[in-house]
């Protein structure tokens, strides 16, 4: 690539650097006279859909005007490269050279928000934010780059079960591949200012699915258990951004980036004693102990995803980590695009009947679109609304089935939820 021209215009000169989706150079507009940095897409990466889907983005991204964010000036293919070409900078980013001091790190959130309240605003959503993509300039001034490039959810989880992509800033709803807006790019800056602050991260494995697992399920040690001198209301907002749910979260970046402007920083704080000195000495968060189990899980479900159907029991004594396990396989299987029906039975509602095929089915209903609810319940609603009333409330009256005797009807009940 280097002293060859793409799209004759741009004369590439040398290698800025290499990231997941691609190479960065450093190169000459001949036609503005002006240096720019040129984003080469890897070919290998990116499907032809993917290439339009990104260059499609890129050229949304490219609206944007903000001091903080990396301008887009072009996009386009040449000679089968999928290029963008984007503001020449000199800063160096976050991950090569953290901030040290609390009000750096205060002002760099500050300036983040800002650009991350000025895209959403404009309807894009980052969705790869972390501190590869945050540069710092000399003069303080923060920038983002590579707005609404992140490689789509559904291309991280491969057949085999590996996750390209940077994970450990991921909002659980974009793990999940559920619908997410802009309080997605929150929780990823929650994560940078957990580790700006503490010096680590609050999630971390050496499998990709570990460390979802526990952005799906495991309970942030707050900042102040790290690091004792941290301002409580940060610590509180860190805690709010990386709430599991979208709705705990904060609503908006320009919510963030008043609750910011209000830190007093100047005010002195008592210290913290050091929590969860026995928590922080085992592997917080994380299944220990169970590869061999979860493993064969996994394997089961691969096999029912080639269209061996199977039934799989988890047996064992009460504390030993059952739930758990499933919880495991639950994010596993949804990685890979599943549909997850969960429903539970417990001692003290044994008087309820078919209490696991109630909730499951319950909650499935509550959040179908009703075309969906249609097209999947078909000809088996009659007999499922006596499971789940919202069923008729969802989709209107459902005509109920002529009576039987109640052995004859509790066996078409099985049979219509079998068929569902």
């Amino acid at each position: 690539m280097i002293g060859t021209q793409i799209a004759d215009r741009y004369q590439i000169n040398h290698e800025l650097g290499k990231g997941g989706m691609g190479v960065v150079y450093h190169a000459h507009d001949t036609l503005l006279n002006r240096d720019v940095a040129v984003k080469i897409l890897s070919e290998t990466e990116l499907t032809a859909e993917g290439r339009e889907r990104l260059l499609n983005e890129a050229r949304a991204a490219a609206q944007l005007n903000h001091p903080n964010i990396i301008t887009i000036h072009d996009a386009g293919e040449s000679e089968g490269k999928t290029y963008i070409v984007m503001e020449l900078t000199d800063g160096e980013s976050l991950h090569s050279n953290p901030p040290q001091e609390t009000a750096e790190i205060v002002s760099i959130a500050r300036q983040v928000s800002a650009a991350l309240d000025h895209a959403h605003q404009h309807g894009i959503v980052h969705r790869d934010l972390k501190p590869e993509n945050v540069l710092f300039l000399p003069d303080g001034t923060v920038k983002l780059s590579d707005f609404g490039l992140a490689r789509s959810t559904a291309s991280r989880a491969s057949t085999k079960g590996t996750i390209s992509g940077t994970v450990f800033y991921m909002a659980p709803e974009l793990a999940m591949g559920e619908e997410y807006d802009g309080r997605a790019d929150l929780y990823a800056l929650g994560v940078m200012l957990y580790e700006l602050i503490c010096g680590r991260l609050p999630f971390v494995g050496d499998d990709p699915l570990v460390v979802i697992s526990q952005h799906l399920h495991t309970s942030v040690v707050p900042p102040r258990a790290r690091n004792e001198n941290i301002h409580p209301e940060l610590d509180a907002l860190i805690l709010r951004l990386m709430s599991k749910s979208m709705q705990n979260r904060p609503a908006s970046a320009a919510e963030v980036l008043e609750s910011l402007d209000q830190l007093d920083l100047s005010k002195t704080v008592p210290g913290v004693a050091k929590e969860l000195t026995l928590i922080d000495s085992i592997v917080r968060g994380r299944l220990v102990g169970r590869d061999s189990e979860l493993q064969a899980l996994r394997q089961h479900w691969l096999d029912a995803m080639q269209g061996h159907v199977q039934m799989v029991l988890i047996s064992g004594e009460p504390g030993v980590g059952k739930t758990r396990l499933a919880e495991e396989l639950v994010a596993f299987a949804r990685l890979h695009g599943a549909e997850v029906l969960r429903g539970g039975c417990y001692e003290y509602e044994a008087t309820v009947p078919y209490m696991p095929l109630t909730e499951a089915l319950r909650d499935w209903v509550h959040v179908q679109p009703v075309e969906v609810l249609e097209s999947q319940l078909e000809n088996t609603a009659a007999e499922l609304t006596k499971l789940a009333p919202e069923i008729s409330a969802r989709i209107g009256p459902v005509e109920p089935n002529p009576p039987l005797a109640p052995e004859q009807e509790r066996l078409r009940l099985f049979d219509n939820f079998a068929r569902f």
